[in-house]
């Protein structure tokens, strides 16, 4: 008798086996170079979408969590010494306190007012970076960030191939994680206060509870993502909280689609090629990217995962059922179609 093995679990190993693979298909250092890149927009773009798209809120301080993270991740290897695994487990928490607080101005807001205040923590963090000149550098920021080091071994070694199995690691382990959150109660309530918030509330969720542990979560991940692209660009700057990196993250989101937790790692990975190929664009870049989300909003509002969802679904119908008349069962005439039905 044949074990059941869940798909849960076959899908888990299919992320770790992606991830161990990557480094052998991809060998070129520009190759790895793009790859590392699209990976931890990959991070961001996951653990950005936990409130964005799962929570229904308009959070875009995500983005502002992130270059905390990383200057967190730089100022503690840089000015303190720290070694890499506690400043990275710092930018975890410094991003976590962060998530918290910024939530904490948005807890009676709604629509387009979190919006605002969550763009508006964005500009601060920028202002602030500035402000510090003695901590953070200001304009020139914090360059020189060592590279991550395990066990003695640093990973920028190889041309980059132990940074390829870290981020393709963290991607994984990033992606069971969100499964697991939205398997649990918790993930389910959220979508509840989603979905409905009124008949959620009636049904006892504490929707200020909920939304206030999503920030706190969503702002972990933002510290790691921010750490990681630091440590592996070694320059921790103010181009952190530029504009240019929450349109691209929010465009990674929407292509990729914002109702599969795997939709918005697609969607990192389409925008970092189409962007690493319109490089001869320049400032017609943004237009390009713009016009492309609004076109996917308009004509597949659930992205590129959705797209794909239905068709795999179609295709599996048809293959398990390669008979079935769609015109019903005995006694109906064959020849009658929907329509005249």
């Amino acid at each position: 008798m044949t074990k059941y093995v869940p798909s849960r679990l076959v899908r888990w190993a299919g992320y770790l086996a992606v991830a161990f693979v990557i480094p052998y298909v991809f060998v070129a250092p520009s190759s790895r170079l793009l790859v590392s890149t699209a990976l931890i927009y990959a991070l961001l773009a996951a653990g950005w979408n936990l409130t964005l798209g799962f929570g229904g809120i308009f959070n875009f301080a995500h983005a502002g969590m992130f270059g905390i993270g990383g200057y967190a991740m730089a100022i503690a290897t840089l000015r303190w010494q720290w070694d890499s695994l506690p400043s990275l487990a710092f930018a975890v928490l410094v991003g976590a306190i962060v998530g918290g607080l910024t939530y904490l101005p948005v807890i009676r807001m709604r629509g387009i007012y979190v919006a605002l205040i969550t763009f508006v923590f964005v500009q601060i963090s920028y202002h602030l970076v500035l402000a510090l000149p003695d901590l953070t550098g200001g304009s020139n920021g914090l360059p020189g960030v060592p590279a991550i080091t395990i066990a003695g071994q640093n990973l920028a070694r190889f041309g980059g191939l132990g940074y390829l199995w870290l981020l393709g690691a963290a991607v994984a382990a990033m992606l069971i994680v969100l499964e697991l959150i939205m398997a649990s109660p918790f993930g389910h309530s959220l979508v509840a206060l989603r979905d409905n918030e009124q008949l959620a509330r009636s049904r006892g969720i504490n929707r200020i509870r909920q939304q206030f542990i999503a920030f706190v979560i969503s702002g972990a991940m933002a510290g790691l993502t921010g750490a990681l692209y630091v440590a592996y660009f070694r320059v921790a700057d103010v181009s952190l909280f530029g504009f240019g990196l929450v349109t691209l993250g929010l465009s990674m989101i929407f292509l990729g689609g914002t109702r599969q937790i795997w939709g918005p790692v697609l969607g990192a990975v389409v925008v970092t090629l189409a962007d690493h190929r319109l490089t001869g664009l320049d400032a017609w870049r943004p237009v390009v990217f713009a016009a492309g989300t609004i076109a996917v909003l308009i004509f597949a509002p659930g992205g590129i995962s959705a797209a794909l969802t239905r068709g795999a679904s179609i295709l599996r119908e048809r293959l398990t059922n390669p008979g079935r008349q769609e015109t019903g069962g005995p006694g109906q005439n064959p020849d009658r179609s929907v329509e005249h039905v």
